[in-house]
């Protein structure tokens, strides 16, 4: 079972501001920022996969890409240029002390992998595609900064030494693509936009965490029980991604809170129907056309369980089936009520963590207990969700 001290580990990145030394006109936490990166580095991926037929291990892009986010998790007070300095001059050092943290909180699984990475090589190319990710993620935040008072001290200097790092990375095709194009510029543009639009409106909360974030957070917890019951790479990869762009529609249509949504009669069958024409007239066009059908999979009806064969998409009921019957990578499935059950995870920690901050509105508290009931006695592929929740609400 995941432990609840990981998760809380993870939800921290939610507290850490990014730029904090800058003028900022609006607040970057580091949890936003992973989420922007992971985006991005599916984009590149699959552009230089099907572009140049380079071969991406996207098992290990994810696995690589998650133990970059528990790292940043554990040394969260240091400053990027300070972080990369230890990492070029005390790696070893560094590394030891982030396995010490981490030890007794990933399970044994998530240390064989962090293990793995750190020790692979920085010029695989799925390190590559992080690592140019991470540079065009923090320069999009960077461009926000600089906008807003280019004349303030260092500030020329962070950007020229942001635009040289993009440069290092010019041989991805990816990356060259986003320098001059417009159409997925305009995607990636449109994801990052999320980290603005607040979760729970009109209810306050400490911290108060994005959509953008939100959507990382039940994409990584979504891949944390995924590694529990043994999903194939095929069902990792699309478990991780449908996690991670579920709430993508909400860029276009913003978020529709529950109350409103299911209490007002034949509402939420409106929406669902107004957010699929949208998906389909203004957000899947920014993409190449060889990545819309796939896109088109992870996020429409992205908490049903699916299975594709030869183009044809089925929904399956049988969780049992999804399972040990679908459970291989010709079955090209996406576990569903897995990604909702962690959609919940994320709901769930959003309130107990503010509870516990000191800020607890009525409606937050209510939504907690809901979530309790509801999971009391739920398992899924041999994972009881319940358990999980009732260890949130006692870490804290």
């Amino acid at each position: 079972m995941i432990d609840s001290r990981f998760l809380y580990l993870l939800f921290s990145t939610a507290n850490i501001d990014r730029w904090n030394d800058q003028i900022r006109p609006v607040d970057f936490t580091e949890l936003d920022k992973q989420s922007h990166k992971m985006i991005i580095a599916w984009l590149l991926g699959r552009i230089e996969e099907e572009e140049n037929r380079t071969h991406i291990e996207w098992r290990k892009l994810i696995d690589y890409g998650v133990c970059e986010f528990m790292y940043r998790a554990v040394v969260t007070d240091l400053k990027p240029p300070v972080f990369h300095h230890l990492i070029r001059h005390k790696k070893s050092e560094l590394d030891a002390y982030v396995k010490k943290e981490l030890h007794g909180i990933t399970g044994e699984t998530v240390e064989n992998i962090f293990e793995t990475y750190l020790c692979s090589d920085e010029n695989e190319i799925e390190r590559r595609v992080l690592n140019a990710a991470n540079f065009l993620a923090s320069r999009w935040e960077f461009g926000i900064i600089y906008d807003f008072h280019p004349k303030a001290f260092g500030v020329q200097e962070i950007r020229e030494k942001i635009d040289s790092e993009v440069e290092d990375f010019l041989d991805l095709t990816g990356v060259r693509r986003l320098e001059m194009g417009i159409k997925s510029r305009n995607f990636l543009e449109t994801c990052a936009m999320l980290r603005f639009q607040k979760r729970w409106s009109k209810t306050p909360r400490v911290p108060q965490t994005s959509v953008l974030g939100h959507m990382f957070f039940v994409a990584v917890t979504t891949y944390m029980l995924s590694l529990e019951y043994g999903a194939c790479n095929k069902k990792i990869y699309n478990n991780f991604f449908t996690a991670l762009f579920h709430d993508i529609a909400e860029s276009l249509t913003r978020d529709i809170i529950s109350p409103v949504k299911y209490g007002v009669e034949g509402l939420g069958e409106l929406l669902a129907e107004y957010e699929k024409k949208v998906v389909e007239e203004r957000l899947l066009p920014m993409l190449p056309p060889y990545l819309r059908e796939e896109m088109g999979y992870f996020i429409k009806d992205e908490f049903a369980n699916k299975i594709s064969l030869n183009g044809k998409i089925e929904k399956v009921d049988d969780v049992e089936k999804m399972w040990k019957q679908y459970n291989k990578e010709r079955f090209n499935a996406i576990d569903g009520s897995l990604v909702k059950a962690a959609d919940n995870i994320g709901a769930f920690i959003e309130a107990a963590a503010s509870i516990h901050n000191g800020v607890n509105p009525y409606r937050l508290t209510e939504a907690k207990n809901g979530l309790l009931r509801k999971y009391e006695s739920y398992t899924i592929f041999g994972i009881k969700i319940g358990e999980i929740l009732k260890g949130l609400e006692k870490e804290r």
